[in-house]
């Protein structure tokens, strides 16, 4: 079967974060992990059904680790030198990390810096290739004021998630899709809830 649907998406900025009680952990994390976090929660319950080992994650971050490597780097001067427990958030694969241990997933995982445009052709690929059954799809665009200085961003905080599935009930992807997330997580939220 090589139909891909998604079943499940969402989008969510730093200001759904308030109300967000994910465990004693969630607090130390950096804001783009956190956010990946939340946007997954959404649909944690779809992913009991599948087996951990054959759910994949893929997550594309604007600007990498840069806000967090900036806030990092600034700590080089407080008494003590730099947070030890922001270093392990100097990595732009965190989210994925703390993805995976949260939900005990041991399926494949990539992570890009930049755009999100082979975002969702990448994870269809693990799973037409029969890598992963199902694979959890976030974009992520965490730019503080100081990052947007330095790169020539805008400031941002927000992350797009989805979770395409082999075959089942949801919004049938094409193969030869390439939307950006936002507009992707907002169709196939819409689609859904029509249902």
């Amino acid at each position: 079967m090589n139909k891909i649907v998604a079943t499940a998406a969402v989008r969510v900025t730093e200001t759904d974060l308030a109300d967000a009680r994910l465990g004693p952990r969630f607090g130390r994390l950096d804001l783009a992990s956190q956010l990946a976090l939340v946007a997954v929660e959404s649909f944690a319950a779809s992913l009991e059904k599948l087996r951990r080992n054959r759910i994949g994650i893929c997550l594309a971050v604007r600007a990498g680790s840069l806000s967090t490597d900036i806030e990092y780097w600034k700590g080089r001067n407080a008494p003590g030198g730099p947070s030890p427990t922001l270093f392990a958030y100097t990595l732009p694969s965190a989210a994925v990390g703390e993805i995976a241990i949260r939900h005990r997933l041991t399926g494949p995982n990539l992570c890009w810096i930049g755009n999100d445009k082979q975002l969702l052709p990448e994870a269809m690929g693990l799973i037409l290739r029969n890598e992963a059954d199902a694979c959890i799809v976030i974009y992520s665009r965490v730019i503080s004021t100081a990052a947007a200085e330095l790169a020539n961003l805008p400031k941002a905080a927000i992350a797009c998630a989805a979770l395409l599935e082999r075959g089942g009930a949801g919004m049938e992807i094409p193969e030869d899709l390439s939307p950006d997330m936002d507009s992707f997580c907002a169709e196939v939220s819409g689609r859904i809830s029509s249902l």
